[in-house]
């Protein structure tokens, strides 16, 4: 799964976010939902005030027994007049109006300046256009059963917010006079004042004002976020790049790098204690450097000594062979000699002891002799192109009589001309050794495959026995100098491991390389390829 990587000021950023955009509309919705209520709280107050001034208006009217209006002037117009109360003077003709006409005139006033409008309104109106609307009526009833003091209700008309309030009206003694009814009893409900009150001005101030407060708070939640992002991006995130940019130079290996942070506070210390961690690690390296300078030039010194002993040791080795190959010599010939002369079987068994032995010696200071030629390289190749099937048939020939005294039989099928070019004689030390161990390894009635492969570039021999196997841990070991592995199935070993390693350097020598691969109980497989033609010849 894939990580998101983000750095530590987007963190910081994210977590401002986060933490301040919830708080911020919680602290929004709650100043919407307390503008609200202090709108409708401000549109009932007014309502009531206004009620309240309409009331005490009518009741001035009322206590003045109505008021008298010229007939001719504007104010009487649209009116209706229900009493015959006229007062006839120089200046005209006047009408007595009720605290109800005088309600209805000013209600048509404020309709004209679209400030708001209110009636009168009753269950038993003596005008019809008082006839209550379903709101009112049920106010009504309210205002009688249950002494009820205002009802309210927010509504909409023809697309246009209104806030609709009515408030009870009482019979007083002075309303008597007009109304003149039987049976009436004083403080009793008589009716209720209607007022209806356009609110859409209103609720777009508070609209207004509550977007005033959600861009003011935006600003400074903007500003507060933008000011704590600077000055962390000074006080953090700088000293923190320098640092990395400074470890990013010491991990590339500039020792000397070194940090300045000026910050007065954690960040300083920890500037410092980075300049005296760098310190060290630049002394540290300087000894580290000395002492393997020191190192290096001891194990120069002791390389050339070894080099020294090891040329010792190879022109000892080759001196050696070369002086023990004339007195091995000497001895093969008089163990020939007593070979033709002695009679005695008792002596020709001895004499067969004291010759197997000496083929053995001389076979390890040949060995010894070859091995340090190579290894010193002071042999001579003499390379040529041989037909390497005929080459192998003539290796077998050589090995046939050994293999027959154990009964193995050699398997050969000539793959016709294969040109190579190669050391005859040292690729012939070559088959021969890796046949020898063959028959060496091999138990009696099995057979040795011998098989040649070729491809434009190589030629692969393989020599493969049915003897005890290699243990897979001596796979690769076997070919290093001095290296033997038990043989005969009894955990003995036989040889110098010599042939084996001299077998690596002649066919390394020809551009070719040798391996073995084996079944342990079952067979051993030998290979080695040449090249068709070796690379600068």
């Amino acid at each position: 799964m894939n990580r998101i990587h983000l750095s530590l000021q987007w963190k910081f950023f994210l977590c401002i976010v986060l933490i301040i955009l919830p708080i911020l509309g919680i602290l929004f919705a709650w100043a919407d939902v307390q503008n609200e209520k202090q709108y409708r709280a401000q549109v009932v107050n007014q309502a009531r005030v206004l009620s309240r001034q309409i009331i005490l208006t009518r009741q001035w009217i009322t206590d003045c027994g109505g008021v008298f209006v010229n007939l001719q002037s504007r104010g009487a117009r649209h009116i209706n007049c229900f009493f015959e109360d006229t007062l006839e003077t120089s200046r005209g003709v006047y009408q007595r109006f009720t605290p109800s006409m005088v309600t209805r005139k000013l209600s048509q006033y404020s309709i004209r300046q679209n400030l708001y409008r209110f009636r009168l309104t009753s269950l038993n109106p003596l005008n019809p256009k008082n006839k209550p609307d379903p709101f009112e009526k049920k106010a009504l009833h309210l205002f009688q059963k249950q002494k009820t003091r205002e009802i309210f209700q927010f509504v909409r008309e023809n697309g246009t917010p209104y806030f609709q309030y009515i408030v009870p009206l009482y019979l007083e003694k002075q309303c008597l006079k007009c109304h003149n009814r039987k049976g009436d009893v004083l403080n009793i409900i008589r009716g209720g004042l209607s007022i209806f009150l356009p609110v859409e001005k209103m609720r777009a101030a508070t609209r207004k004002s509550h977007l005033k407060l959600v861009v003011a708070g935006s600003a400074l939640i903007f500003i507060t976020v933008f000011t704590l992002y600077i000055m962390m991006h000074r006080f953090v995130i700088n000293p923190l790049k320098k640092l990395e940019k400074m470890t990013d130079e010491i991990g590339k290996g500039n020792l000397e790098a070194r940090v300045a942070l000026d910050t007065g506070d954690e960040f300083e210390t920890l500037g410092r204690r980075f300049n005296t961690m760098a310190e060290r690690l630049a002394r540290g390296r300087d000894d580290l450097r000395e002492k393997i300078a020191q190192a290096t030039r001891e194990l120069s010194e002791a390389n050339r000594e070894l080099q020294t002993l090891d040329q010792l040791k190879s022109d000892f080795l080759a001196n050696m062979s070369h002086e023990l190959r004339t007195p091995l010599t000497v001895i093969r010939g008089g163990i020939d000699y007593l070979n033709r002369t002695l009679k005695k079987e008792d002596n020709r068994n001895y004499l067969e002891i004291i010759d197997k032995n000496l083929s053995r010696l001389i076979h390890l200071v040949s060995d010894l002799f070859d091995f340090t030629k190579i290894e010193a390289k002071k042999i001579e190749w003499a390379f040529d192109q041989v037909d390497l099937g005929v080459f192998i048939e003539e290796v077998i020939e050589i090995i046939a009589p050994l293999a027959f005294e154990k009964g193995i039989s050699l398997v050969y099928e000539n793959p016709g001309e294969v040109l190579v070019e190669m050391d005859l004689e040292r690729m012939e030390q070559v088959m021969v050794n890796l046949i020898d161990n063959a028959v060496k390894f091999s138990g009696p009635d099995t057979q040795i495959q011998i098989q040649v492969n070729k491809d434009p570039e190589w030629v692969t021999v393989s020599v493969k026995d049915q003897g005890i196997g290699i243990p897979e841990e001596n796979l690769k070991s076997i070919f290093d100098k001095f290296s033997t592995v038990p043989s005969g199935g009894y955990g003995k070993t036989e040889g110098t491991g010599l042939g084996l390693a001299i077998c690596k350097a002649i066919v390394q020598a020809h551009g070719g390389r040798i391996w073995a691969e084996s079944i342990q109980g079952v067979s051993s497989t030998f290979y080695f390829t040449l090249p068709q033609k070796m690379q600068g010849r």
